[in-house]
């Protein structure tokens, strides 16, 4: 059976397809999940947004117009709900200050290390070195840390997130190179001392 293309699962969505659509949250669940997942850093809340974002979806999709990629589309939908879900959720504590748990899906991040071959010294090193990417990752707003997700996990291009996001592109470049830079901040007195 030869897989349907999104053009098509779109248009019979747009007409009361529920069935289509289906295929679409199954297609595209994973990659929004993970988009959520790293705004707000929790699994529970990112299943959440998730399904809000598919609903919000569904409920839109006549106003879909193909100028974009759907996952575009779905990127930009899942990075606000996301978003104002963290502004509702902690509305007295700024979002920059908004911690990540412990226990990160090994799929969902991409500077996850476990790969590398463990003995006991690579094993603190790693450890180390993902504390202190953790700690920097805390610092960022769920908006820098957005776009370094869709950047790095997801492999857009500047264009594709200023797309999704629907912010300019300059906006896009800032923000990458604030997140960077205080990635960079964080790690250097580590690298400093020689230990990573």
């Amino acid at each position: 059976m030869q897989k349907k293309s999104d053009q098509e699962l779109i248009s019979r969505s747009k007409r009361g397809d529920k069935e289509a659509f289906g295929e679409i949250v199954n297609r595209y669940y994973e990659k929004v999940y993970g988009v959520c997942y790293g705004v707000v850093n929790e699994r529970e809340a990112a299943r959440d947004c998730a399904q809000d974002t598919f609903l919000k979806a569904y409920r839109m999709i006549s106003k879909f117009e193909g100028r974009s990629k759907i996952t575009t589309w779905l990127h930009r939908i899942g990075v606000n709900t996301s978003i104002d879900y963290l502004r509702r959720k902690h509305p007295q504590i700024p979002v920059d200050t908004i911690g990540l748990s412990e226990d990160e899906d090994a799929e969902v991040k991409s500077w996850r290390l476990e790969d590398f071959s463990p003995g006991p010294r690579d094993l603190a090193h790693i450890s180390e070195l993902k504390s202190l990417i953790e700690k920097a990752l805390q610092e960022l707003t769920p908006e820098h840390r957005a776009v370094l997700l869709l950047r790095e996990w997801q492999g857009l291009s500047y264009e594709e997130i200023a797309e999704s996001l629907g912010v300019e592109m300059g906006t896009v470049m800032s923000r990458i190179f604030y997140a960077r830079k205080k990635l960079g901040e964080v790690l250097s007195p580590s690298l400093e001392k020689g230990k990573l």
